[in-house]
């Protein structure tokens, strides 16, 4: 049941966004009464800071599945790019991620648990970013801190897709970051 009510969380956030999702509609989508809700999250806000916490579990098991992967032992820095290229467009754990990031700048109970999760999350992938080789990376900057970046860049290219639904322009910026870093 605790699971059918978080993925009826994210679903709703990656639909309607944050500010639609209420406990109604995410009961009504997981099929769960008011109680069993208030059961496993007494309030609105322990539901939707579980659900902060599942994003970014998935999305940090997607990059671990990824780099578990033999091949990928020794990931270029521009393969590791391009694995979060795809990462952040397929699917919609990046969407629902921008949806409570925009949400917490204003929502005080929200901000310290989407601040300490989007630090650990920076922080895994820069570790991931500092295993890659980085063939060709100027010595001035580390690949951790180059992946970091390219994490911010592909966050505001999420959000922009919101409105510029054409993934074009997206994608010919993209190169041309990878043309300059790497």
């Amino acid at each position: 049941m605790r699971a059918r009510l978080l993925e009826a969380t994210l679903e709703l956030i990656a639909e309607q966004g944050w500010a639609q999702t209420s406990t109604l509609k995410i009961c009504q989508r997981a099929e769960v009464s008011r109680g069993a809700q208030t059961h496993h999250f007494p309030t609105k806000d322990s539901l939707l800071i579980a659900a902060v916490k599942e994003i970014v579990a998935r999305y940090q098991q997607e990059l671990e599945s990824a780099t578990e992967q033999p091949a990928s032992r020794e990931r270029s820095l521009e393969g590791l790019f391009d694995f979060l290229w795809d990462a952040c467009f397929e699917g919609n754990l990046l969407n629902c991620w921008m949806e409570v990031m925009v949400a917490a700048r204003t929502d005080d109970a929200l901000r310290p648990a989407v601040r300490e999760t989007d630090v650990n999350a920076i922080e895994s992938m820069r570790a991931l970013g500092a295993r890659c080789e980085a063939h060709g990376v100027p010595t001035k900057f580390s690949a951790a801190d180059l992946t970091e970046l390219t994490v911010y860049l592909l966050r505001g290219m999420v959000v922009h897709r919101g409105v510029h639904v054409a993934m074009g322009d997206k994608q010919r910026l993209f190169k041309i970051w990878k043309t300059l870093v790497l």
